[in-house]
């Protein structure tokens, strides 16, 4: 296993002269790589709290920590609280690999909260917020699906072809009318942080683009949906427009859109019949 020793030399280094790591531990829940909790002492003996992102690298997204860093300086002064930027080393010059070093935001993710009524009231309003973000479409890029080419047809392991079927021809069809914003583009509670049972902010913005709202709800549904069950995915969008009562209605299609268009069903997340049953019940809305 690494010790991780050259990194946290750099992320020391960046703080000032004189800085030391003086605390590191990994982070549970990085997908793009790993992720350093650290403390760091300056000079002047200051604490420092940072995260050290260290990104895998992926031919297909070989710029991710100047993706991140990007929607991260574009949030400055925004009025969402997300991480700040402190140093980034974008093609592993100095890490080995490429790395983004920010602030850490106090609190942690709340997956199983007693109060599932205000933990969802939270989410929905943490969305709310991001859409309602002011960002220049232009500084931003645009949504896109994750899995272009999938399915041809419906997965082998489902008994119910016709259900697919017809799910991935609404899929396959025209998105519904929606006025696109800044959106966020892997909400869920695990990039949500909270202490006290308060938001603290919100993590995680390498995906962050302008696109349809109803993606943000419709992962999240799908997060909930897995863990929570229906009643708490479908609380989260009738929360959601209470705190934004112009939203459009939400469209069953951006469920389809998640669960087809973002994941192979081939491979389901989570357990199969669950996710079988998010599209079962997109599909009896169309």
């Amino acid at each position: 296993m690494r010790n991780f020793a050259r990194e946290l030399a750099w992320a020391a280094a960046t703080v000032g002269p004189g800085a030391r790591v003086v605390r590191s531990a990994p982070i549970a829940g990085g997908m793009t790589g790993a992720v350093i909790g650290l403390e760091v002492a300056d000079g002047d003996g200051r604490m420092h709290r940072l995260v050290l992102k260290l990104y895998k690298l992926d031919p297909e997204e070989p710029d991710s920590p100047k993706r991140e860093a990007h929607i991260l300086d574009l949030l400055r002064g925004s009025g969402l609280t997300a991480p700040q930027v402190i140093a980034i080393d974008p093609e592993g010059v100095e890490c080995e690999v490429p790395a983004l070093l920010m602030t850490r935001l106090p609190g942690k993710p709340r997956i199983w909260p007693r109060d599932v009524r205000s933990w969802i009231v939270d989410l929905a309003t943490c969305a709310a917020r991001i859409h309602a973000t002011p960002v220049v479409p232009e500084a931003l890029p645009l949504y896109r699906r994750y899995e272009w080419d999938k399915p041809a047809a419906p997965p082998a392991w489902s008994r119910k072809p016709a259900l697919w079927e017809k799910a991935i021809e609404a899929y396959r069809g025209p998105a519904p009318d929606h006025k696109p914003a800044f959106i966020h583009r892997d909400y869920h509670p695990g990039n949500v942080l909270w202490s006290n049972r308060k938001v603290q902010g919100i993590i995680d913005w390498l995906h962050g683009c302008w696109g349809p709202p109803g993606q943000d709800l419709a992962h999240c549904r799908l997060n909930l949906w897995l863990n929570q069950g229906a009643a708490a995915a479908d609380a989260l969008v009738a929360a959601y427009h209470r705190v934004a009562p112009s939203a459009p209605s939400y469209d069953p299609y951006w469920d389809l859109d998640e669960a087809i268009g973002n994941h192979n069903p081939a491979t389901p997340p989570g357990s199969a019949r669950r996710y079988e049953s998010f599209v079962a019940a997109a599909v009896a809305k169309l």
